[in-house]
């Protein structure tokens, strides 16, 4: 009889002492998404490019986050090269690039500039980017701001100053427009 309530209170005393560490197993923690689902993306993701960058710019998702790329028949490339390939990812905000976890876009706002606004921008981004400033020797007609925010509330500005309707340029602000943030559009050639 000693044995077996000597078993019973060694059962009872094991179980007592493991509960506390079943109970914190890794199964039962709430672990944060590390991934944006692209199939079923939150509620308050954006899933396409406003008008009218949609024409040039085309708003795709990986398990990172999204990111605007070029569009169907529109190549983006750095002044200097042919081989890389911008884009202009939610996790662009100096604020957001640190941060863990997925960024998606939640709001873009379209504003265009044109006569003396647009020329005033364009003497603040030639100065900030001196490729555009040669590229462009006169102000643009039209500069579109794109005024974008992600998931974390974090802000970027990013201008496409348009030389002609298939020239274009990008700058991401984010928030300082840097000219590793600056590249160019044109519409491919058929």
């Amino acid at each position: 009889m000693r044995l077996s309530l000597l078993k019973f209170a060694c059962v009872v005393a094991s179980i007592v002492a493991v509960s506390p560490w079943a109970a914190a197993h890794e199964s039962h923690r709430v672990e944060p998404i590390d991934y944006l689902n692209c199939e079923h993306p939150p509620g308050d993701a954006m899933v396409a490019a406003p008008a009218p960058i949609d024409q040039w710019a085309y708003l795709v998702c990986s398990g990172k986050g999204q990111t605007l790329v070029a569009a169907p028949g529109w190549q983006w490339r750095y002044p200097n090269s042919w081989f890389d390939r911008p884009i202009a990812p939610a996790w662009a905000p100096a604020a957001s690039i640190d941060e863990p976890g997925p960024k998606y876009f939640t709001g873009m706002t379209v504003t265009v500039l044109e006569g003396d606004a647009a020329a005033a921008q364009h003497s603040l981004l030639a100065s900030a980017v001196p490729a555009y400033g040669e590229a462009f020797a006169t102000p643009p007609a039209k500069i579109y701001r794109v005024s974008v925010e992600n998931n974390l509330g974090h802000e970027m500005d990013v201008w496409f100053p348009q030389q002609g309707p298939d020239d274009l340029w990008a700058i991401l602000c984010v928030p300082e427009c840097r000219p590793d943030y600056a590249f160019i559009i044109q519409k491919l050639k058929p």
